[in-house]
């Protein structure tokens, strides 16, 4: 499907992720837009770590429409706002659920700081590409 790229002469891993993603024979992608943490209802997560459960969910849903599924995943941009500080505990708990939606799978991923997202009471957004290869690729 894909050939990991984590090359020697670069920073060491420094979460969840691979730094280089070869692929071929695409099928499709699909492009997820941002996910917040909030529900159908609009009901907003408390803290950032709930708000990361909720996000990732929602980008599941959203996999899952298109008949895919978080092992499909080749990228992610996580984005946090200013008001979170990111401690070693809270960055632990959160790979933690990072962990647990994409499993042993690593996209690469691009993990950054903004000023703030569309409704200031959301700390955390994620987007992503998921791609379908051609049955049978390497």
């Amino acid at each position: 499907m894909f050939k990991i790229h984590n090359p020697p002469e670069v920073l060491p891993l420094v979460g969840p992720l691979s730094w280089g993603l070869e692929f071929s024979k695409v099928r499709r992608f699909v492009y997820v837009s941002g996910q917040v943490g909030a529900d159908v209802d609009g009901r907003v997560g408390d803290g950032l770590l709930e708000q990361a459960q909720l996000a990732f969910d929602n980008v599941s849903a959203v996999l899952r429409s298109a008949g895919l599924t978080p092992q499909h995943v080749v990228r992610t941009g996580l984005y946090f706002t200013r008001h979170v500080e990111m401690t070693p505990k809270l960055q632990a708990d959160f790979n933690a659920i990072r962990t647990d939606f994409m499993g042993e799978h690593r996209p690469t991923s691009t993990f950054l700081f903004v000023h703030a997202l569309a409704d200031p009471r959301w700390l955390f957004e994620i987007d992503a590409i998921a791609v379908e290869f051609e049955p049978n690729s390497p």
